[in-house]
């Protein structure tokens, strides 16, 4: 499904409002005039996106002036400056993977999926445990949450996690890089012999009638595609007052639908899978948030308590704002008018200018929701799978198979995305929102029930060493013979019950 993005920030094409705020900041004798001095007080970052080679070309090429002027000191009015700079900077658009609970995070299916055709069958579920054997990695034969997740510290196995975006189902199609690995990704996965067909790209009849596209077509495809949705991100820069539309075109409405939920919120279907979609504006009390923070810690280290900050005692405020805006400011940059005294002015509009910079970028946050295969899979709730979870569990999967081929894609198992749109935020206030899903993780990926809390005799408990509620013949001390014999529907594992079925001398 192709679906064109369109962002704007309190009724303003989000570059021109970014810029827009950035030159009223830097603006600073509000004349309406802007001097390369006041141009190169915009975050650097930000500069390097256009193609003046420093700030006075940048004023020279925003005004219409030519490199010979004879002007020394060259100005742009703040609306040329802010039109030109709005059209350099690039469209950036970040995914994030939203942080999950582990047990929600792992993409099992990713990990078995063999022939990578975005399905699992019953043949890659019985060969998982091969599939997996070197991710087993204090091998008791289970597979947790935090051993199929191998960039997380198993040491802090109480914190949320982010999922890899590489394995979430959406790609932003914004350069020849991007659009390139796409093609490739469809035609590998939706095709065949090199090509994909027209009906699974669903186009519309408008479209040309070539029944089938080679990676090179698609390619030039996907440079303006036939977008099935539209949506208009409305941001406020307010609180609670963003808005979201759609408009699902006519050949899109079979397998696209869409309801307003309330202001700023629409829930789509797309295929039965339900996609929950947010605009998140309230960039204003997130800035306030940090100046305040800021401000309050630069009172502190006001040790001589004159109001202001020497460079003697700078050091300090510059420790904080690069833990909470990660950059490396120095005494200079931040005092604006060079009388080596850094007042609280000085520094609101240093971080206002360096958060805007941040926002400059539009930033979608991914998480996954509904039901996953490992959750499904975790018959016993421990969150771990066991082997006989592995070896039955499609069993478990069976009534997901909507199409009876013997195959489950995610879409079968009702799994649901929730997608939140909004301006650029500094790492910091994102990891605040990841903490709030800390505190209420799960205590440990792994929960085991204890010798206590097994079912079967007492020797079976005790040689069931990974309490998965079964014996392995890794497990087993006795000779292979014994262990067939109670092995008595012969899938290589004891259970209670075949334990509680023996007869005569135990072991």
């Amino acid at each position: 499904v192709f679906a064109e993005l369109q962002i704007s920030v309190d009724g303003r094409p989000y570059r021109l409002w970014v810029t827009e705020f950035l030159s009223r900041r830097v603006d600073r004798n509000n004349d309406g005039q802007l001097t390369a001095t006041e141009v190169g007080l915009i975050p650097e970052r930000l500069l390097l996106q256009t193609s003046a080679a420093d700030p006075v070309e940048a004023v020279r090429m925003s005004g219409g002036q030519s490199a010979s002027s004879a002007e020394p000191e060259p100005q742009v009015s703040c609306e040329d400056f802010a039109s030109w700079f709005a059209n350099e900077l690039l469209q950036s658009f970040n995914i994030i993977a939203g942080a999950v609970q582990a047990s929600d995070a792992v993409r099992l299916a990713a990990l078995i999926d063999a022939d990578q055709n975005g399905s699992v069958s019953e043949a890659e579920l019985q060969t998982a445990r091969h599939s997996l054997r070197f991710r087993d990695l204090d091998d008791d034969q289970t597979f947790t949450a935090a051993e199929l997740m191998p960039f997380r510290d198993p040491r802090n196995q109480q914190a949320a996690v982010v999922p890899d975006v590489a394995n979430l189902p959406f790609v932003q199609l914004s350069d020849d890089d991007s659009i390139r690995r796409a093609a490739d990704q469809i035609v590998k996965r939706y095709g065949k012999d090199g090509a994909v067909s027209r009906t699974v790209l669903r186009l519309s009849e408008s479209e040309p009638s070539q029944e089938s596209m080679t990676s090179n077509d698609l390619i030039e495809f996907l440079r303006n595609p036939d977008h099935h949705l539209h949506l208009h991100v409305q941001l406020a820069d307010a609180a609670n007052a963003s808005d979201v539309e759609i408009e699902i075109a006519p050949h899109a409405r079979t397998f696209c639908s869409a309801e307003s939920e309330r202001r700023g919120r629409l829930k789509l279907s797309i295929d039965d899978m339900p996609i929950d979609l947010r605009a998140r504006g309230g960039s204003q009390g997130a800035r306030t948030m940090m100046v305040n923070f800021l401000l309050q810690r630069m009172a502190t280290f006001d040790s001589d308590k004159s109001g202001y900050l020497s460079e003697d005692e700078f050091p300090a405020l510059q420790q904080a704002m690069s833990e909470q805006l990660q950059i490396a400011a120095d005494f200079g940059t931040v005092d604006i008018n060079g009388d080596e005294m850094l007042l609280r002015d000085e520094v609101s509009r240093f971080i206002e200018r360096d958060m805007i910079a941040t926002q400059s970028q539009i930033e979608v946050s991914v998480r996954q929701d509904g039901k996953t295969l490992f959750k499904i899979l975790d018959a016993n709730r421990d969150r771990r799978l066991s082997p006989r979870e592995l070896n039955e569990g499609f069993q478990q999967l069976a009534e997901y198979d909507r199409n009876d081929d013997h195959n489950i894609s995610e879409s079968e198992l009702g799994t649901a995305y929730a997608l939140q749109i909004g301006l650029g935020q500094t790492a910091t206030l994102r990891i605040d929102s990841m903490s709030s899903m800390n505190r209420m993780a799960e205590q440990t990926d792994a929960v085991l029930p204890g010798i206590e809390g097994l079912a079967g005799p007492e020797w079976f408990r005790r040689m069931d060493r990974n309490q998965d509620r079964d014996v392995s013949w890794r497990e087993f001390p006795g000779t292979r013979t014994l262990f067939d014999q109670l092995d008595t529907n012969h899938d290589q594992l004891i259970s209670a019950d075949e334990a509680e079925q023996l007869q005569g001398p135990r072991p």
